[in-house]
């Protein structure tokens, strides 16, 4: 009986080793001093949604284009901790953004690992390295030929990346369990990004048209105020002046005076902006979680998918670090129009954003070290009134090459 077992038992200690090396195996983890790589291309297609970010831009339900790289790997430091990393390229064509949208490096601990009861419970902690290169953005005027458009939303950013310019630190956790060929896990995830002031936002002409109104409607009551204390005699015709000036067509003169004071304020500011300021952020939050699953069909074969939720916090800005070089002589000043200016720019940028992705690969194992994976995913958002990111559909396909040692 026991010499008839043992083959038995031979075979099913192969079947779990082998089930154990696929690299897209949700518990999959390098044994002490093993290395493994996924590299993937994908491409997306992407259709923005109506959001007041879009409309300000004419954007809405437009089509976009996208390339996408991916590289991740691991090193076993012993058979229970690892260093792990996770990089990501985004090329969008076209709205001429591109850079990495994800860079991660870290270590990942297995606490638990029973082979017996193909049990597995892990813990990660990657730093953030989205503090590498700066965010980087043009601050333009809105397009729509809305008026309620452009008076919600007068100022537009064009982002030229996708790094946020911040550093942070995520944290993770992961259970599964395998059933003979089934692999099932459950994981979460939660990520703290740091706020600081590098990023670099480039001011068009069309944005310093924009200032320029902003600045003349913020200069005009202290004008008005002036002018009329000027041209009316008593304390009872300088309020009539300043009720009346935009009404009545007796007061048009001192109405263009007025207005060419606040105008050559507004000009001479404009003329002192610098070509590019930055912001301090805040601290931001996200969260992800989702469910895995494989599905070995055999030792070469295998498929997969997944469900995850992630929500992409709204950043918020704590300060505007721009100056001015114009000299003006009236009241308010520099100083104070250009903090007045900043204002407006501080609060949540109402850029948050819910995501939900379905997943779905299959797996061909070429070689003992080299297996080849096709993805698909769906994403479907809903995206805050002054998100980028949101979309009405984006879909996204590709390979990628998983090899190991």
């Amino acid at each position: 009986m026991k010499k008839a077992l043992k083959p038995l038992i031979a075979v099913g200690i192969l079947a779990t080793v082998a089930f154990a090396a696929n690299v897209e195996n949700p518990l999959y983890a390098p044994a002490q001093f093993g290395f493994y790589s996924k590299t993937g291309f994908s491409s997306m297609y992407k259709q923005s949604d109506a959001n007041l970010a879009m409309k300000a831009k004419d954007w809405e339900y437009k089509s976009e284009h996208i390339l996408r790289g991916y590289e991740d790997f691991g090193f076993g430091l012993t058979d229970r901790f690892s260093l792990r990393g996770a990089f990501g390229y985004t090329h969008d064509f076209s709205i001429e953004r591109s850079g990495p949208h994800n860079a991660r490096l870290g270590i990942g601990y297995r606490a638990i690992n029973k082979p017996v009861e193909a049990v597995a419970w892990d813990f990660y902690m990657d730093a953030w390295l989205g503090g590498i290169s700066k965010m980087k953005a043009n601050l333009i005027a809105s397009t729509s030929e809305l008026r309620e458009i452009r008076d919600s939303m007068p100022l537009s950013f064009k982002y030229d990346n996708y790094a946020n310019g911040r550093w942070g630190i995520w944290l993770g956790t992961q259970v599964g369990k395998t059933f003979d060929r089934v692999t099932v896990s459950a994981f979460g995830e939660v990520q703290k990004t740091y706020g600081n002031n590098n990023n670099q936002i480039k001011i068009e002409e069309s944005a310093k048209a924009v200032v320029n109104g902003m600045v003349k409607a913020s200069v005009r009551p202290g004008i008005i105020s002036a002018v009329c204390t000027q041209v009316a005699v008593s304390a009872a015709e300088q309020v009539w002046c300043r009720d009346n000036i935009d009404k009545n067509e007796n007061l048009k003169e001192v109405r263009d005076t007025v207005d060419s004071r606040a105008s050559g304020i507004a000009k001479a500011y404009v003329s002192g902006l610098p070509d590019d300021f930055n912001v301090d952020t805040k601290n931001v939050w996200d969260y992800v979680a989702g469910l895995k699953t494989l599905y070995e069909i055999n030792n070469n074969w295998s498929m997969g998918g997944g469900f995850t939720w992630r929500h992409r916090g709204a950043n918020g800005v704590e300060g505007v670090n721009i100056t001015n070089t114009s000299r003006i002589p009236n009241v308010p000043t520099v100083d104070a129009i250009t903090k007045g200016i900043g204002e407006s720019f501080k609060g949540s940028m109402e850029d948050g954003v819910e995501e939900f992705t379905l997943s779905l690969q299959g797996s061909r194992q070429l070689t003992k070290n080299l297996q080849l994976t096709l993805f698909g995913e769906y994403i479907f958002d809903t995206a805050e009134d002054k998100a980028q990111l949101g979309s009405d559909i984006r879909v996204e396909h590709g390979l990628r090459l998983n090899w190991q040692f």
